[in-house]
């Protein structure tokens, strides 16, 4: 038994998204979003991950820190990794019109990336990714379609700086 196919859902596809990427590429989807009333670089949308994170440091920037459940969890990576999170904060997330409130884990420890948007936030927005296509979409009230690019260049830089920094 499938889900059923409602008339009036729009359809989202990727057919022409290719033009004006550099190809060929295996460039994770890292995008620039507004978490509350902040716009936060270098965030990593990841469809493998069962959490949204973000960096302590960034919760400090934008002044929230009092705001955060403090709750000493461990947080398992996909390469078995333990990282200990500081705590949870729960975070408006804009895709713009859309506004959801989703749960962070906070963690204090050096990544590439300032945030990962994960699957809870994914879900929520009924958003399809394609790191191929470098895009996020997901259906907006009345039938349009919301997109959300990801910044090649800048996640590229970004990751080459990085390798540098590590040699």
């Amino acid at each position: 038994m499938g889900v059923p196919i409602i008339a009036n859902t729009p359809i989202i596809g990727f057919q022409k998204d290719l033009i004006g990427l550099d190809l060929p590429h295996n460039d994770a989807l890292v995008i620039y979003i507004q978490i509350e009333q902040a716009v936060i670089k270098r965030v990593h949308v990841e469809e493998g991950s069962a959490a949204n994170i973000l960096q302590l440091s960034v919760i400090q920037q934008m002044g929230l820190e009092p705001k955060i459940s403090k709750l000493a969890r461990s947080l398992t990576g996909f390469n078995g990794a333990v990282s200990i999170i500081v705590g949870t904060i729960d975070l408006d997330i804009h895709s713009p019109p859309v506004v959801c409130s989703q749960t962070f884990m906070v963690i204090d420890k050096v990544s590439p990336y300032n945030g990962i948007l994960g699957r809870p936030w994914i879900n929520k927005i009924k958003a399809i990714t394609s790191a191929l296509h470098q895009k996020i979409r997901y259906p907006i009230p009345g039938g349009v379609i919301g997109q959300i690019n990801s910044d090649q260049a800048m996640a590229r830089k970004y990751i080459a700086q990085r390798l540098k920094k590590s040699k």
